[in-house]
């Protein structure tokens, strides 16, 4: 997959391998302001060498506890700047990548160069790796493989989560007792983060470009500081309660593909949970690989199937062959799916300290009952939030926002991850927002032209 294109994707302890910041050049100088230290480097873009700088400062890990005199932690935050073409530059655009748990600096190294030209013609362009990503503190936030399921027989939920439950939970006892704040790894902290890289850098505000969950830090960041955010546009919004997604809208979107892809997809899958939850199937590879798959395995990989149309193709092109009991492409996904799987704790530890209202929590208990996914497409999340040590954000958090500040917000209308309802509800808030809707498209936005044009003429101020 494109990994311009890939970041922003939803990938819930997926082992994300840090891009690195690359060696200083021979002339290179430190200039060192207060906590922020600047150093003049090379940074490759797609394979081509760019003069960057890269930047550390330093804020607190916990800012209630460091107040408090309870934790004086600190982390140290990095980030790479690109330095802006323009003769007047407008703010810096601050760069958020998705996840959580992705870094800004390894995404950026995926961008076509010809856009990050036209985006440093607007501005600095400033990649920022965000606690627990990166380079930026702190580490040993990503746990070891864990968790084996059998292939014997189909799993279910009760299965996986027994499965993942001891070994997060070993995790995060070594994390914390290594020194890991785990209470500092909320969006909040995040948010201020952000604030914070703006003071060091001296700029009266910053414009804000994300995806996916960097579109629910950027809407806190504008909460929290909006005298201080230019403007922001944001790809795949994730509102400040849509951290746990309605298994209603997912359906919704469902059926925007059928009609365009496979009218009988809803009957499909009915016909086939029914089919695998009377009876799972047995499927043996060439290889003599075996496994059983039933009908919690369909649901999730269908929801799986909604991050790109690539993806979305691949899984209606499957759906005849499943009506048919060939079960190839299905057993070949719940094989991958049933290895150990690494677990990010900042992924964790953010998603939980969102998490969801009461509300809204009930509406999705209620939805899954007669959902065509379930509430599959959040699965493991909520049940491992139960786990004794993630933080928690006040239920003020997950409020509608209110104000004046300028955000467009750019949904697709395949996307089950975070679909246009989502930035529909928040415009209804905030009287200076745009919300554009790109038919066709699911979460990966950014390799969309329409996506790329619509961003930069709102950068250029129109």
């Amino acid at each position: 997959m494109n990994h311009w294109r890939s970041f922003l994707l939803l990938t819930l302890g997926l082992a994300l391998k840090d891009q690195p910041l690359h060696a200083q050049t021979a002339a290179s100088i430190t200039d060192t302001v207060g906590s922020l230290r600047i150093t003049p480097a090379q940074f490759t873009v797609r394979g081509a060498a760019v003069e960057v700088e890269e930047g550390l400062f330093v804020v607190p890990a916990d800012r209630h506890a460091f107040a408090a005199k309870r934790d004086t932690s600190k982390l140290r935050l990095a980030f790479v700047r690109f330095r802006s073409t323009a003769a007047t530059p407008g703010a810096p655009i601050v760069f958020l990548a998705g996840g959580p748990g992705d870094a800004a600096t390894r995404a950026l190294a995926g961008m076509p160069q010809a856009l990050l030209d036209q985006l440093r013609a607007i501005g600095d362009v400033i990649a920022f790796d965000q606690r627990g990503t990166g380079r930026s503190e702190p580490r040993g936030v990503q746990c070891p493989p864990g968790g084996v399921l059998p292939r014997d027989r189909a799993t279910t939920p009760a299965h996986m989560l027994e499965a993942y439950t001891t070994s997060i939970q070993e995790c995060l006892a070594k994390a914390l007792a290594t020194g890991v704040v785990v209470s500092g790894l909320t969006t909040e902290e995040n948010a201020d983060d952000i604030d914070a890289l703006r003071r060091a850098l001296g700029a009266t505000r910053v414009s804000l470009l994300a995806g996916s969950y960097g579109t629910h830090l950027a809407l806190a960041a504008a909460r929290r500081h909006a005298a201080h955010i230019d403007r922001a546009v944001l790809l795949g919004v994730e509102g400040p309660d849509d951290t746990f997604k309605l298994p209603s809208r997912v359906d919704s979107v469902l059926g925007v593909i059928a009609a365009s892809k496979r009218p009988t997809l809803a009957q499909d899958i009915r016909t086939l949970r029914a089919r695998l939850a009377a009876a799972p199937a047995t499927h043996t590879a060439p290889t003599g690989q075996f496994i059983v798959v039933g009908e919690w395995d369909l649901q999730r990989w269908i929801a799986e199937s909604l991050d790109t149309v690539r993806e979305i193709d691949a899984m209606i092109s499957a759906i005849p062959d499943l009506l048919d009991a060939k079960y190839s492409v299905l057993a070949q996904w719940a094989i991958r799916s049933r290895m150990p799987r690494s677990f990010n704790l900042m992924n964790l530890a953010m998603n939980c300290a969102s998490y969801a209202s009461a509300p809204r929590l009930a509406r999705i208990s209620r939805e899954a009952s007669t959902s065509l996914l379930g509430a599959t497409i959040d699965f493991p999340l909520p049940e491992l939030c139960a786990i004794k040590g993630w933080p928690r954000l006040p239920d003020s958090f997950r409020t509608p926002i209110t104000g004046n500040q300028r955000i467009l917000m750019i949904s697709g209308t395949f996307d089950g991850r975070t679909p246009p309802s989502n930035a529909a509800d928040i415009v209804r808030t905030l009287p200076n927002s745009r919300a554009l809707v790109l038919d066709g498209v699911s979460h990966d936005l950014f390799g969309d032209p329409r996506s790329t044009e619509a961003m930069l003429t709102y950068f250029r101020g129109n």
